[in-house]
């Protein structure tokens, strides 16, 4: 089931400091009422108490037994200006023996301490005490405080107290909605500026300097994300311009070789030359869509499949050995140096060194060697093969690796007859958890790529 949530930030801030604001007032509202009624009972029961040891010492200063009228004579004035307070003694029957009428009932509650209603319908509280001098045996003196009085002051307290917390709430919650929307105010500019960001303007930033503590991460967040977004939009429209430019090539061919069969007559021979040469430029252009999508999967997070143990000197043998005969033409030959195991895919594995190999030997002087080296860190092995010879320029080393970047260098030209052979070196290394890198020196340049040992590789 589904959790029913506020939408809105605003509201949902407003809302939370409502109920802050109801909770702390009604527990202090509370505390403050207990506290008060409290202090007004224990001054009640002050009172009683006081009024009750001075009854009792009276009534035990009597020494003739039940003389009512001199008893009532001596407390009918201390009695005066206290209508609130009644005093009661009671024979051992329960018969008054002074005061008004018994009370109606008479509940103990704690000790000393008893609660009665009087006939008149008076709710009081009072102290309870055994008399046991000589004119009144076994007799009970109880001395009580009308609680009406304080009832109807705690009341117009409480009520008070409840529309003063009740006026606090509102106005917490009017200034808390104030509050919070203008403190909100700068997530509204800033998403009325993002709103303004179109493809045509992706170089446009929200600004970072002049803004809230809070938000600047968030800012700076996404205006990385805009970069990242503007370099690949831009990568994307050099693409899509790269991959026309390759393609216009191979299809005018096919188009202007077909009409112009079309347009004459020509013999069996000519037709079949035409179809072969259309083969081959199709046979291109299928390894180019081929290579498209490798690098559409891979830069998808795809990792490679159908891994195994590899011996890193084993496939640059081979590959060596493939290369062998052009070598020899080109006059270069090969020097291998360390060795490694890891957890690859052989096929692709190869493929990577061997377009680096190709590379490499269209850079090398005749006469020279190429090296390739085979370095394993703690938590990869590295792969890199290094040729002299003019080195790539500085301005072209963190541009290499993309697809169909063209420089005057013969590194970056057809590896494998399109242009996409560094990128898919690079390719090639991601789905193995490694990067690829290249550097350069006066002495010539050494490009390579990694592979993350099989702790830090999953196989899908």
């Amino acid at each position: 089931m589904k959790r029913w949530r506020i939408a809105s930030i605003e509201l949902r801030l407003t809302l939370l400091l409502g109920i802050i604001a109801l909770v702390v007032s009604s527990v202090a509202g509370y505390t403050l009422f207990l506290a008060l009624k409290r202090e007004v009972q224990s001054q009640e029961m002050t009172e009683v108490a006081g009024k009750l040891e001075l009854i009792e010492h009276l009534v035990s200063m009597q020494t003739t037994p039940h003389r009512l009228e001199g008893l009532r004579e001596t407390l009918d004035p201390i009695l005066v200006g206290h209508a609130n307070l009644k005093v009661w003694i009671l024979g051992k029957a329960g018969e008054v023996l002074y005061g008004e009428e018994r009370p109606q009932s008479l509940t103990a509650v704690s000790g000393d301490e008893v609660l009665l209603e009087t006939r008149e319908g008076w709710n009081m509280r009072g102290l309870r005490v055994r008399l046991d001098g000589v004119a009144f045996s076994e007799a009970e003196l109880i001395v009580a405080a009308d609680v009406r009085p304080s009832a109807r002051f705690l009341y117009v307290f409480a009520t008070a107290l409840l529309f003063i917390c009740t006026v606090w709430i509102g106005a917490t919650v009017v200034l808390s909605a104030w509050a919070v929307r203008r403190s909100l105010a700068p997530i509204r500019r800033l998403s009325a500026q993002a709103a303004c960001i179109q493809p045509d303007n992706l170089a446009v930033r929200l600004p970072e300097a002049e803004i809230d503590r809070e938000l600047r991460e968030f800012t700076h967040t996404f205006n990385s994300m805009l970069s990242r977004v503007q370099t690949a939009y831009q990568q994307m429209e050099g693409f899509n311009a790269d991959v026309a430019h390759e393609l216009r090539t191979p299809l005018a061919t096919l188009i202007n070789g077909t009409e112009v069969v079309l347009s004459s007559s020509h013999s069996m021979q000519d037709l079949r030359d035409l179809l072969g040469s259309n083969l081959e430029e199709l046979g291109g252009l299928k390894a180019l869509i081929n290579d498209m999508l490798f690098l559409a999967r891979a830069d998808g997070g795809e990792l490679a499949r159908d891994l195994q143990q590899v011996h890193i000197d084993q496939e640059v043998a081979r590959v060596v050995e493939f290369y062998e005969a052009r070598l020899e033409d080109a006059g270069v030959s090969v020097q291998t140096y360390g060795d490694s195991i890891v957890v690859a895919n052989p096929r692709l594995l190869r493929r990577a060194i061997a377009n680096l190999m190709s590379n490499a030997i269209k850079a090398t002087p005749r006469g020279q060697f190429i090296e390739i080296h085979c370095v394993a860190r703690d938590d990869e092995v590295e792969i890199r093969v290094r040729n002299p010879g003019t080195p790539i320029a500085a301005d072209a080393l963190p541009r290499i690796f993309d697809r169909f970047y063209r420089t005057d260098d013969s590194r970056s030209r057809r590896a494998e007859g399109h242009g996409l052979g560094l990128a898919i070196v690079r390719a090639i290394a991601l789905m193995h958890g490694g990067h690829a890198f290249a550097v350069a020196d006066s002495q010539g340049s050494e490009v390579g790529f990694t592979v993350a040992t099989s702790s830090n590789i999953t196989e899908k």
